[in-house]
């Protein structure tokens, strides 16, 4: 298991990238040249009330220098003050809070999605006993990565609402509208994991412990499922962590397509709006919870495969310690009991 102090010192780096993302963000949107409220006064499309404007100016004290701002709004974002929309006037958070309300579920769903059809492909690639199979499973994640999702979204809503009546184009149907944007989703995430799978499984079925429990009497889905696949599948960890922010970003064209109003909407609505507030604080959010998965991906390693360990001061080893300790660990690997 990791060490405390490891887990320290990981926190401590992912709050130092937090704190460099929010910088630079800050940097660009409100130090850089042009006044985002002076932008929404003179917008002839939505302009901002000059009483709106002028207590959003004392609350963003734009008149004080740009390090004076970036310290004040260090200290809102403490006390959990986002601030408030240059749109509405709403506070950011509450704003956010009912995307992230719309978003969440279908990431949840989109994630488990994207792990069944990788792994669906992944062992059919590997494990089918009819060759024309395999080669079809292993075309399905170039034709994955090809496919633009805003593609994939409009063919899904087409067949399954226009066509057949199943799903609903306009109406929330609750989990039922779900569905639709959570396979478009993981159908663009999962090529890449699929790829990863196939490669980290066929690896561990070449290894020498599938013979020795083969000769054993091990059945053949036994051998895949309880050490081909644990063996096979540490690699595709660390990318299914990453897919995470693939599943954020994708949210955007996704939600758009299907008129879902989540986080991906919502994202899109803000810079359309050039509405910096809530554009800052959505990278803020999307950062910290990518860089959280990315954390707890980095804390399970150890769990998953023992010859994974944490170095001293150079943080996680991934390698395992020593050239004894690794040979050891390799030797209680590939003969399983």
């Amino acid at each position: 298991m990791p060490s405390f102090g490891y887990v320290l010192r990981r926190v401590g780096q992912s709050l130092v990238v937090i704190f460099i993302v929010y910088a630079i963000t800050f940097i660009a949107l409100f130090v850089l040249p042009g006044d985002p409220i002076d932008n929404k006064i003179n917008n002839p499309v939505s302009p901002l009330p000059q009483s709106t404007a002028d207590g959003l100016r004392a609350y963003y004290n734009t008149d004080k220098p740009a390090i004076v701002q970036f310290f004040l709004s260090l200290t809102r974002l403490a006390r959990g003050d986002l601030g408030f929309s240059l749109t509405n006037g709403k506070s950011v958070a509450d704003l956010i809070g009912q995307a992230l309300g719309q978003t969440l579920p279908l990431a949840a769903l989109a994630l488990l999605f994207t792990v069944v059809l990788s792994l669906a492909i992944a062992l059919a690639a590997t494990f089918a006993p009819w060759k024309p199979v395999r080669d079809a499973a292993r075309a399905v994640p170039v034709l994955s990565i090809s496919s633009p999702s805003f593609l994939v979204g409009y063919v899904l809503i087409v067949v399954f609402s226009f066509q057949l009546g199943w799903v609903s184009s306009i109406t929330d149907q609750g989990f039922v509208s779900l569905v639709l944007p959570a396979i478009t989703l993981a159908f663009a995430s999962s090529g890449a994991l699929s790829q990863v799978l196939i490669q980290g499984l066929g690896d561990a079925a070449s290894q020498p412990f599938v013979t020795v429990l083969t000769a054993k009497g091990v059945s053949q889905g036994g051998i895949v499922l309880r050490h081909v696949l644990k063996n096979g599948a540490i690699p595709s960890i660390t990318l299914l962590a990453l897919i995470v922010g693939d599943v954020l970003a994708g949210s955007v064209i996704v939600e758009t397509v299907f008129n879902r109003t989540g986080l991906g909407y919502f994202t899109y609505t803000s810079v359309r709006d050039q509405d910096t507030p809530t554009i800052e604080a959505i990278v803020l959010i999307v950062s910290a919870v990518y860089l959280s998965i990315n954390l707890i991906t980095d804390l399970v390693y150890p769990a998953l495969d023992p010859r994974i360990t944490q170095g001293g001061a150079g943080g996680s080893d991934r390698a395992g310690g020593s050239g004894a300790e690794r040979r050891r660990a390799q030797k209680k690997t590939e003969v399983p009991a």
